[in-house]
């Protein structure tokens, strides 16, 4: 938990860490500062050691490796930082800004047709049975099958 207040005494950040907040920021916090310290608390709370499966799709987090069928899949870092993000949550639809943010680390709304064109490929490359894996929802996002 990361605790934004406005209150910034010695007096609040012991009561503030007492109660089980990871992280204290002064309020409004930047942008870049308020990121990083996210990432910072993902990565303490995130095991290193994760392997992700969905079915015959498995994804080693620890060997940055993914496999389909038992067969190697030969991705590029942002088709495997994308498929990572989508097994997360396998039955969750993301929104496209949520993805760009996530993945791309785009900080606001814009428009781009990376997500696209790295889902495309990404979706060619699990094609390896004729099973499809990754679905666009019109006008929402993508989500994994």
């Amino acid at each position: 938990m990361i605790l934004l207040s406005p209150h910034t005494r010695e007096s609040d950040l012991l009561r503030a860490f007492e109660g089980g907040t990871d992280d204290f920021l002064a309020h409004p916090p930047s942008y870049v500062e308020l990121r990083a310290r996210l990432r910072a608390l993902l990565r303490r709370t995130t095991p290193l050691n994760r392997v992700l499966q969905v079915g015959p799709l498995r994804i080693d987090t620890a060997a940055h490796t993914a496999t389909l069928h038992d067969r190697h899949l030969d991705l590029r870092t942002k088709e495997y930082d994308l498929l990572v993000h989508l097994v997360g949550e396998p039955t969750r639809v993301f929104r496209k800004q949520e993805l760009l943010r996530a993945v791309w680390g785009y900080p606001v709304v814009c428009s781009t047709r990376t997500l696209d064109s790295h889902a495309s490929r990404l979706r060619r490359k699990l094609a390896v049975s004729d099973e499809r894996w990754i679905l666009n929802v019109r006008s929402v996002g993508y989500r994994l099958i």
